[in-house]
């Protein structure tokens, strides 16, 4: 560089190295040798290295060499121009941390270097340091900094603030390099994600569309024509299979295929699970096989002979839930490499197609399911509906015979025939027939030995197609097309045969057909046996009705015809006691006929109670008001002049009154009280006690002594029923006094209970409403 125009000399500090402040031509023509000459080196150098470059500007040789001195300890390129001009040549090619610009330089300055380096895009942001030999004043400064300028140097300057200065420049470069690179490389990987979605996208296409038809598939062969026609050219293969587990779940069976020659289909239609194939293995290890290449598949395979039929090829194992189903199997025409996203797509279309399948497979098991159900519901209506109408005619045998032939001609046959045994059980009779033709049909025989063949083996008989031989031998012509003879059991024993015959072809009759024959036929049995029993016991309690009518009738007419004799006898006796003249002995043995006669007098009294009883529809009654205290007082010393040592205590409250038959109320307290007194030992005490609750009257016996027998209770008021008498005792009950006692009870409108134990003796107790009900 020059002052005025003199060259000068400046040494820098510390070793600097001084710079020319004058140029001559023969310096000036040095300076455009090395520029062309160095050119080339900082070009290759460039090329070899991403270090950043320092561009350095001024119009003396010996200055650019100072300065490279000065900024080698940084490890970075450094390129020199001697002129604005060559600088702005080389800002053209290349990118710079910063640029060390004299100021003042022949031709283009420094200040007009820097105005042209910020007018360009690309420059524009390029640190720009001025270094000069010159006093600096505030008018340059502004100059400086208005061009763009980040500092401004002074010479001479310490070296080490000028490394320091464009170190930070170097810096700031590489980090914006780093920037750029990591920019560079963030759009790189955009692009390719962007790639990667649209591949994506493109897959989830394919199996949207692949699953939209898949849900349309309603059998298995429309899911294998949906994989073939677009999960095939999806997946860019050129042939595929889909095979299925057995039902043992021994081997794969290829249930439809495309591309592959019938000369390869032939030898793996079935495919064992232990055979060494991709199929295979894919589902014994439940995870898909891929094989990209001829090389990898001999490594894998080597028996396998697969040349001219894929390069490369994938299994797929059909899984539900851990469940197998079976494999699916992809060839393809050239070698492949299954990225990660193919993989993702063929496992889903795997899975897409398992679901399918599945669904088709759960589909078609309920359908069968409700037909399934649907029969049963209709054999369960049809043997309901049978079975109501032979329950609706079972006390009628010959209604239901009929019942039985119709019901089953109409739900499962054109004509029907039961037969029964005979009554000697030697042959087979026709006991009801029925045929959908009318009175035009015959009757249904099978024939002696068809119906001792079915009836004595207890085997039903099922011929889906009747030979010519047996349409004539049962007498119905070629219309009978097929039939059906099951036997009829009660009990373990057979009783008839039930038979059915269909007219007409296609008909024949089925191993289900026999199964519901024979239900019907079991209830049929039982219903047969059912109307015999009832019918039986019809006759049986018609008879013991008309035995006991004219048992009752006997014993109602014999006790009536009895009481003229008794009275005879009665009235004898009263005679022979008056007269006076009897000794006693005398006394005694009229007396003793007086006593039997009342007893026989009462016995048939009450006969003729039970009789009306049982005859008449209950005792007749004649109502009035009546003081239960009379009845009790009455009754209780008749019952002490014929039972002479006893003692009764008697217990009424006050006033009690009702609308009753006074006789037969006396009847009921004389049978109680008599029983009471016949029952207890002479020394038990006997009590009968009255009183009002409510609306009703309430009258009750008690007696000491032994229990009624427990197995006695139940049936303590039942006719001809008797408790045990003492040792020596006789007495006139013939075991119908509680009987006759309920009977009259009720006729009232009450009730009599008992209670009868060791601790308490025996209390009967008489419920009677006081008014008429």
């Amino acid at each position: 560089m020059s002052q005025d125009g003199i060259p000068t000399m400046v040494p820098l500090q510390r070793g600097g190295i001084p710079f020319s402040r004058g140029a001559t031509v023969a310096s000036r023509l040095t300076l455009t040798h090395l520029r062309i000459s160095d050119e080339g080196p900082h070009r290759q150098a460039k090329a070899v290295s991403d270090a950043p470059a320092v561009l350095l500007v001024d119009d003396h040789v010996s200055n650019l060499v100072s300065l490279e001195a000065i900024l080698e300890p940084l490890g970075i390129r450094m390129d020199k121009a001697c002129s604005g001009e060559q600088a702005l040549r080389f800002l053209l090619r290349e990118d710079y941390a910063v640029i060390l610009l004299d100021v003042r330089m022949a031709g283009l300055s420094g200040f007009e270097t820097a105005a042209l380096i910020k007018q360009r895009e690309r420059t524009r942001n390029v640190p720009i340091i001025f270094l000069t030999a010159y006093g600096r004043d505030d008018t340059e400064l502004v100059t400086g900094y208005a061009t763009g300028a980040v500092d401004f140097l002074q010479k001479p300057f310490p070296p080490e603030v000028l490394r320091s200065k464009v170190s930070v420049f170097v810096e700031l470069f590489r980090a914006q390099q780093q920037v750029r690179r990591q920019s560079e490389l963030l759009r790189q990987k955009e692009a390719e994600a962007r790639d990667a979605a649209l591949r994506a996208a493109g897959y989830i296409d394919r199996l949207r569309d692949f699953t939209a038809r898949l849900s349309e598939a309603a059998t298995v062969p429309q899911v294998c024509r949906a994989l073939f026609e677009q999960g095939l050219v999806a997946a860019g293969a050129k042939a595929g299979t889909v095979n299925l587990l057995d039902a043992e779940g021994e081997a794969l069976e290829v249930v439809d295929a495309i591309g592959y020659p019938e000369s390869v289909l032939s030898r793996w239609r079935r495919i064992p699970m232990t055979a060494a194939m991709p199929l295979v293995e894919s589902l014994r290890e439940q995870q898909a096989i891929w094989v990209g290449s001829p090389e990898e598949w001999s490594e894998r395979y080597p028996l396998m002979d697969t040349r001219g039929l894929h390069e490369a090829a994938l299994a797929l194992p059909l899984l539900v839930k851990g469940r197998a189903l079976g494999a699916i199997g992809l060839s393809f025409a050239r070698p492949r490499t299954f990225t990660e996203m193919d993989r993702a797509f063929f496992t889903a279309l795997a899975h897409a197609c398992a679901q399918a399948l599945d669904r088709v497979h759960l589909t078609a098991e309920e359908r069968r399911a409700h037909a399934v159900a649907r029969a049963a519901a209709a054999r369960l209506q049809m043997l309901t509906e049978a079975s109501d109408a032979f329950d609706a005619t079972n006390r009628d045998l010959s209604v239901l015979l009929d019942t039985i032939t119709r019901q089953v001609a109409y739900f499962l046959g054109d004509t029907c025939t039961l037969c029964l045994l005979s009554d000697d059980g030697t042959r087979l009779e026709v006991a009801a027939s029925h045929s959908n033709q009318g009175e035009d049909g015959a009757p249904l025989l099978p024939g002696e030995g068809l119906g001792d063949f079915v009836l004595r083996g207890g085997r039903p008989l099922l011929v889906p197609e009747l030979s010519e031989d047996q349409q004539r031998e049962l007498g119905q012509g070629e219309a009978l097309r097929s039939l059906l003879c099951v036997p009829l059991r009660t009990r373990g024993r057979g009783v008839g045969t039930l038979s059915v015959g269909r007219m007409g072809p296609g008909r024949s009759f089925t191993q289900e057909d026999q199964e519901l024959v024979e239900e019907l036929a079991a209830k049929a049995a039982l219903s047969i046996e059912n109307a015999r029993l009832f019918a039986e016991q019809q006759r049986s309690q018609e008879e013991l009705r008309r035995r006991a009518e004219f048992e009752q009738q006997l014993v109602g007419i014999v006790s009536h015809d009895l009481r003229n004799p008794l009275a005879a006898i009665s009235m004898s006796a009263g005679l022979l006691e008056k007269k006076g003249a009897l000794t006693e002995p005398q006394k005694r043995m009229v007396w003793r006929i007086g006593q039997a006669t009342e007893r026989a007098a009462r016995m048939i009294r009450d006969l003729l109670d039970f009789t009306k009883a049982r005859l008449g529809g209950g005792i007749a009654l004649h109502r009035q008001t009546t003081d239960l205290r009379e009845v009790v007082h009455q009754v209780v010393d008749e019952l002490l002049v014929a039972n002479p040592g006893r003692h009764v205590e008697v217990a009424v409250e006050g006033e009690v009154r009702g609308e009753w038959d006074s006789d037969r109320i006396a009847q009921v307290l004389t049978n109680l009280l008599g029983n009471a007194l016949a029952y207890s030992p002479a020394d038990a005490p006997v009590r009968v006690e009255t009183r009002l609750e409510g609306e009703a009257a309430l009258l009750s016996v008690f007696n000491g002594g032994a229990p009624i027998p427990r197995e006695l209770l139940p049936r303590l008021f039942e006719p001809l029923t008797r408790g045990a008498l003492k040792e020596g005792q006789s007495t006139r009950s013939i075991g119908l006094g509680l009987y006759i006692v309920q009977d009259i009870v009720r006729g009232h409108g009450g009730g009599v209970e008992v209670v009868s134990s060791e601790q308490h003796g025996t209390t009967f107790t008489v419920r009677l409403p006081r008014a008429a009900g």
